[in-house]
């Protein structure tokens, strides 16, 4: 067990990742301006990454630096992905969280020194997912959010993978990794970095008595482990804490990090805690909820949650302060609010004010301009904690506010003041890659060899040599002094000086000027010698993929149907492949359906999702049927494909879900045995056509009700006390939404299903799959008028 976790902290900016290390995250994680999953946050240059990672080896022990790399990638992408690959093999991270397994591939062949992280995106949420992503040459795992701390606690024994839990931040509705929903409504995929947050969107539901606001019936509050932090670094033996939030502010990071630091060494009385707490909130906080951490533990009865939803408000409240009292009639222009603070407040601070019914889910904020004391016509800078303040509100019309109206202070000065970010010397680091120098003296001039050494085992040289007449030197005894200072004057190039070799048998003296050019020469060399070589290494891998073996598509189209377990019928005989989605059905019951399927043995396919209390049910119940003889199977994820593969048996096909999105994704599906998959419905037409002759073979779901959202967390409807198995939900943007319960899960459709059957001329695709198996009807008829010609 680790009782000492390492704390990662986000940085979405250089000034974020100070703040970090300084108030005592261990490590940062960070991204590139390509491929990280916040695309929109100040993501990180090669250049400010170099100078970040100097930085941070300053440090004893020195911090570490964790680059994300975890979004999908496609196939016009890959020549960029290498790009970035090569760049950071060359800066040396001390990991890279990837999602892509295409990615993961190309770092385990040709870039072996970068350390492969599984992103949270993996959504390994069972044994089964890590010990899959530990053969795919992993060394941590971000587990899934949805975990209790016994789950996570025999992940951690029973892998021998380092694994790396969500303590803090926001959260997802859906699972990480298998949101659909920016993506098919807004055009904007998570899984690309560009969340559109439909979950914060408001809705309506569909009740007996007509259409009910809920507002927001998928807004999750955020993630706070810090009331149970003690539990579960002691129950689980995590090896690392992660704070999300590289989109908030370097402030954010200072107070989040503060608090998590000091948590974690004990350092905290309950004032100070409490006041932590506050501190934090002022800069940005939702309501917080342990999620499922705590979940089946009696030892944590005090953990317990109501609905990790916050149907009330999105976004930033504040720290509770009090509660409106009053609002003065106008005078002098001005209308004041009268509040008794639990928190001493001061001029520029801002205010929050929650008010019933706010539009957009808003709450009413302003900054403090005018303080004063009740009935005083004197303003003050400062109101101290405990007492009654007036405060001016903004001039113009502003929404009515009842008393009792709760009241949060949004922002603090003093918060600000007491997190300070100090500013670093840039070029006191040591930055770069080592270069050696070997320096000869001569009376003609100098000669220079500049070595280095790449990140894929390879040594690369440059010689320079600069004619000039070198003097006999009075002070020979200097020389090699003023060599080594003139070569350590690197600046901000991208070398730092590693061993540096004088051969000067006529002690020879070499002027500043002089050593300083031949040096520019020297690194000017070697940087185009660098750069050939890198141009080489990349070229190489591009002829390797450009190459990768294809198919000629076959000239008839095959349909698979794929349907939850039910008796065959007419219909479902007209395919030439089915497949039975078990779920998690008890094996009595399949047994029983299975055997009207006798002469025809569909294939079996295991759930998505299947958290390590069902798994050994699971386990059991595929043992016993590939026992009986039913050994064609699909996998939906990395899990499945390994608890399969420990049962002798490698799956024939792998679901949407096991995302292959680019050729080298699918060659390590090859690798991995499985001979078809299915395209993801996240595609677009012209990457539907780039990935039509790869192997394994694609498939093109052409109908499906395309799960948006898969969650353990039920929607909020307020109208019952008992959430219906089913509910109709209508979005901002003219859909209509379906949640229904299935196998244990809640997962959000559209009402009407993606058609694609009016499209088949134009996939170059010859597979093509009716997915029935996330139908809100299990007895989905729909389907038949929408491809019956096709069949």
């Amino acid at each position: 067990m680790h009782t000492h976790p390492e704390l990662l902290a986000p940085a979405g900016g250089f000034d974020a990742a100070l703040a970090a290390f300084q108030y005592g995250a261990d490590a940062v994680y960070l991204g590139l301006p390509r491929f990280s999953a916040r695309a929109d946050a100040d993501n990180f240059t090669p250049d400010r990454l170099r100078v970040l990672l100097a930085y941070a080896r300053t440090f004893t022990p020195a911090k570490k630096v964790y680059v994300t790399l975890n979004t999908l990638i496609c196939d016009p992408e890959i020549n960029e992905m290498l790009e970035s690959l090569a760049t950071l093999a060359e800066l040396a991270p001390d990991g890279v969280i990837v999602q892509d397994l295409g990615v993961a591939r190309l770092i385990r062949e040709y870039f072996p020194s970068l350390r492969l992280h599984a992103s949270t995106q993996l959504a390994a949420h069972n044994l089964d997912g890590v010990l899959a992503l530990k053969e795919l040459g992993f060394t941590r795992v971000v587990l899934a959010r949805e975990l209790t701390c016994q789950e996570i606690r025999h992940i951690v024994q029973e892998s021998g993978v380092a694994i790396e839990i969500f303590v803090h931040g926001a959260l997802c509705y859906s699972y990480s990794g298998l949101c659909l929903f920016s993506a098919l409504t807004a055009g904007r995929s998570g899984n690309r970095g560009r969340c559109a947050y439909c979950c914060r969107e408001g809705f309506w539901a569909e009740t007996g008595g007509g259409c009910t606001p809920v507002r927001y019936a998928f807004s999750m509050k955020d993630l706070a482990l810090a009331p149970m932090l003690f539990y579960t670094v002691t129950a689980t033996g995590v090896h690392a804490l992660k704070i999300e939030g590289r989109m908030k502010s370097p402030l954010y990071v200072a107070c989040v990090t503060d608090y998590y630091r000091r948590k974690l060494d004990g350092n905290l009385t309950p004032a100070d805690e409490q006041k932590c707490t506050e501190d934090l909130q002022t800069v940005f906080s939702r309501p917080w909820t342990t999620l499922y951490a705590s979940a089946r533990n009696l030892e944590l009865p005090k953990f317990k949650n109501a609905s990790p939803i916050d149907p009330i408000a999105v976004g930033h409240r504040g720290a509770h302060i009090g509660h409106a009292e009053a609002v003065s009639p106008p005078f002098g222009g001005i209308r004041w609010l009268r509040l008794t603070t639990s928190r001493a407040l001061e001029k520029y601070d801002g205010l929050q004010i929650e008010l019933p019914n706010a539009g957009r889910g808003r709450p009413f904020g302003f900054p403090v301009k005018l303080l004063r004391a009740p009935g005083s016509g004197n303003p003050v800078f400062a109101a101290p904690a405990g007492t009654t303040v007036e405060v001016a509100l903004p001039p113009g019309n502003f929404p009515p506010i009842p008393p009792g109206s709760p009241v949060f202070c949004s922002a603090s000065q003093e918060v600000r003041r007491s997190h300070p970010i100090k500013s670093i010397r840039e070029n006191a680091l040591r930055a770069g890659c080592p270069v050696d120098f070997a320096i000869s003296l001569l009376p003609t001039g100098m000669t220079v060899t500049a070595t280095a050494q790449s990140p894929w085992n390879a040594t690369v040289s440059a010689d320079t040599f600069l004619s000039c007449e070198l003097t006999p030197s009075r002070h020979p005894g200097q020389t090699a002094a003023a060599v080594r200072k003139a070569f350590d004057r690197l600046g901000d190039t991208t070398w730092r000086l590693g061993t540096l070799t004088l051969h000067d048998p006529e002690h020879c003296y070499a002027r500043p000027s002089c050593l300083n050019e031949v040096r520019r020469d020297a690194l000017t060399a070697l940087a185009s010698a660098w750069e050939q070589h890198r141009d080489a290494y990349l070229q190489h891998i591009r002829d390797t993929y450009v190459a990768l073996p294809s198919y000629s598509p076959a000239p008839t189209y095959t349909w698979t149907l794929k349907m939850r377990p039910a008796p065959p019928s007419s219909d479902t005989l007209d395919f030439d492949v089915v497949i039975l989605a078990i779920g998690h059905t008890p094996y009595a019951e399949l047994a029983l359906t299975l055997a009207q399927w006798a002469a025809r043995r569909p294939r079996l396919a295991l759930p998505l999702i299947s958290h390590d209390p069902e798994r050994a049910a699971l386990r059991k119940t595929a043992a016993r049927l590939i026992a009986d003889g039913w050994t064609d199977w699909e996998c939906a994820d990395l899990a499945g494909y390994h608890l399969l593969r420990t049962l002798g048996v490698t799956p024939a096909s792998s679901d949407w879900s096991l995302y292959a999105t680019n050729r080298i994704s699918t060659v390590e599906l090859t690798r991995m045995g499985i001979q078809s998959f299915v395209l993801s419905p996240e595609l677009d037409f012209p990457l539907i056509h780039s990935l039509a002759d790869t192997t394994p073979v694609p498939e093109l779901i052409v109908y499906q009700h395309t799960p948006h959202f898969i969650s353990e967390t039920a929607p909020h409807f307020p109208e019952i006390e008992t959430m219906p198995q089913r509910l109709t939900l209508y979005g901002h943007r003219n859909r209509t939404f379906i949640t229904h319960r299935l196998d244990s899960r809640w997962v959000t459709v559209t009402q009407e299903p993606l058609r694609l059957t009016g499209y088949l001329d134009k996939t170059s695709c010859t597979r093509f799959r009716v997915d029935l198996s996330w139908s809100p009807d299990p007895l989905d008829n729909a389907w038949r008028s929408a491809i019956a010609r096709w069949l």
